[in-house]
Formats: C-alpha cells, structure tokens, sequence
C-alpha cells in the first residue's frame, strides 16, 4: 500500500514538473494591455450668451430696482417701465430727476418727447468720471445737437444745467451709470452749445422833440402839419386859377372899347 502512494506521488510530481517547463514564464517588464475604452468622453457645453435685447431689458430692470430702493424717482419708475429697452445705447449714462421736478409726462394732451432723450449721454459716466470735466464743459445727449452743460463741477455741489448731482453711482454696471439730480434739466436754456444768434434791433422812433443831425425836428405833428400846407397851397392855387378866369375877359372888354 505505501508503495502504491509512493508511486501516485510521484507521477503526480513529474507531471506538475513537466507543466511547469512547457509553460514559459512571464517577461518581469512585460505590462498587460488595457482593455478597450467603449466609453465616450462628454465635452461640456458653454453656456450662450444672452441676445442684446434680452441684456438691455436686464440692463433696464436693474436700474428700476435701483431706482424704487431709492424712494425718491418713483415718477421714472413709471416712465423707464414702459420704455423700451432698445432705445438704450450699449454704454451709457442717465441722470434722473427727484419727484418734485416737473415730469415729462404731462397731464395735458401735449407731451415733450425730447426730455427723455435729452437726460441720456450716450457714454458710461461715473461721478469720478463727471468730476474730471472742466467748468463749462458739455455732454452729448441722444437729443440730436443739443448737449448738458456742467455749470459746476466741484464734488459736494456738482451742478448740470443748474441741477445739483443729489445721488451720484445711484446704479453703476460695466456698461450703464445712474445719477440722480434735483430737477428737470431743460434743453431749452441750456441745450445750445453757443448762443441763438440775436435778431436784428429794430429802432425805434424817437420821442416827440428829439433832434436829429441832420437838423429835423420829429413831431408826432409833422404828417398832419404837411397836409395842412398842402390844402393851403391848393386852396390858394385854386383862387389864382379862378381870379385869372375872371379878370381874362375883363381886359378882353377894355382892349375891345379901345
């Protein structure tokens, strides 16, 4: 029996020995190859940027905001909110009125369409911006050829158009800035950039009794005095006129009894 065991051993033995030689050994710096990738890589997508209108309609709402936390431009709330976002330049700067200035929006049938463009400069102006501008300068509006005038730029009584800058940076953005002034700027006064030329003096005629150079004498009387002479002189033309007819055939008549 324990020959037998012997036997099985090693027959096993010799057959694990003769595997172990036919089977080549692995390379040690061989690496296995990686399975196959069947996973797609997924790019992500950037988002759009807005249309412009859609940005300038942002743009519009974020001034209204501004303008309601500030509790004095509620008579603008109601004009910007019915405005129309298009209007508005890509950069530019708004000055808007308190609620005791005269609104634009007039209770009358007649309304001012220029005010409104008249209180946007087509440019981003900040209050350092403003304050860099020399006295007497002017600001390009959207109104055509009409421009605000800064009447003072020092920076605790900053005036355009004689309204004082109240709330400088009320809103300020990359691309838009609000101020807010005391009263309506008026395109009418200050609007030009130089003076309407003036029309000519017409003279007026001198007081009853002024001398004049050339030695008359200016009377209110002066027209009725002359037609008075006129009769006068036709008056005596006509009796010359009719002497003569009646003293022609008296010398006829002594002429004939000669």
């Amino acid at each position: 029996m324990c020959q037998q065991l012997l036997s099985l051993f090693l027959l096993l033995l010799l057959r694990t020995t003769s595997t172990a030689t036919l089977t080549p050994a692995l390379s040690p710096t061989a690496t296995p190859l990686p399975p196959p990738n069947t996973t797609t890589t997924t790019i992500p997508l950037l988002p759009l940027a807005p249309p412009p209108k859609f940005h300038r309609q942002q743009q519009l709402n974020n001034i209204i905001d501004a303008l309601i936390g500030a509790g004095d431009f509620n008579s603008w709330v109601n004009i910007l909110s019915v405005a129309d976002a298009a209007t508005l330049p890509l950069s530019a700067t708004l000055f808007i009125p308190a609620d005791d200035s005269p609104s634009p929006i007039a209770t009358t049938i007649t309304i001012d369409p220029f005010i409104f463009p008249y209180h946007i400069v087509p440019q981003r102006l900040s209050f350092s911006d403003l304050c860099q501008f020399n006295l007497s300068s002017r600001l390009p509006t959207l109104l055509s050829f009409k421009s605000i005038l800064i009447t003072n730029n020092s920076i605790s009584n900053f005036t355009l158009d004689d309204s004082l800058l109240s709330h400088p940076d009320l809103f300020s953005s990359d691309t838009i800035a609000v101020h807010g002034i005391a009263t309506l700027l008026d395109y009418s006064v200050y609007g030009d950039a130089y003076p309407k030329p003036s029309q000519p003096e017409v003279l007026a005629r001198p007081p009853p009794g002024m001398f004049v150079p050339k030695g008359e004498l200016i009377s209110d009387h002066n027209e009725s005095n002359t037609a008075n002479c006129l009769c006068v002189e036709i008056s005596w033309t006509v009796s010359l006129v009719v002497f003569c007819a009646f003293l022609v055939p008296k010398i006829q008549i002594i002429n004939l009894d000669c």
